[in-house]
């Protein structure tokens, strides 16, 4: 007899499937910051030591949003006190929020990727680069 159970293929409900839940743990993890999550891939393009011009080109990329939108990040971020506004740079504040996110996001890694093999990792990580290419290019051509 053999084994009649599938293997699941990479397809957009499966990806859907995993982003829904991991956002869903994001969510709660930012939560405790008081930030969205448009905010804190701000936070860590500042926190990554890039100029107002480089955050808001990788904000921009990352998050497929307009520049005035990438630049309404960082002001909201500037008046909840976690960056300087006329440098882009991190308050204290800032680097506090930002270590603990990014010390939750390790963990949180870990538990989730931890347990897989290598060479699966590689090739989910080369499938979901072309896919986000391909997504990238439908979305230039709309």
């Amino acid at each position: 007899m053999t084994d009649t159970a599938a293997t699941p293929l990479l397809d957009g409900r499966s990806i859907g499937i995993a982003y829904h839940a991991i956002a869903a743990v994001r969510d709660r993890l930012l939560a405790a910051s008081d930030l969205t999550f448009h905010q804190s891939v701000a936070l860590k393009a500042v926190a990554d030591g890039l100029d107002r011009a480089g955050a808001a080109a990788r904000v921009t990329a990352t998050l497929k949003i307009d520049e005035s939108r990438a630049h309404t990040l960082f002001d909201e971020l500037a008046d909840a006190g976690l960056l300087d506004g006329a440098r882009t740079a991190l308050t204290g504040e800032g680097a506090r929020i930002q270590r603990g996110l990014t010390d939750a996001v390790s963990g949180l890694t870990e538990r989730l990727y931890g347990g897989l093999p290598a060479a699966e990792r590689e090739i989910a990580a080369r499938a979901l680069a072309h896919v986000t290419a391909r997504a990238n290019a439908e979305l230039g051509a709309l």
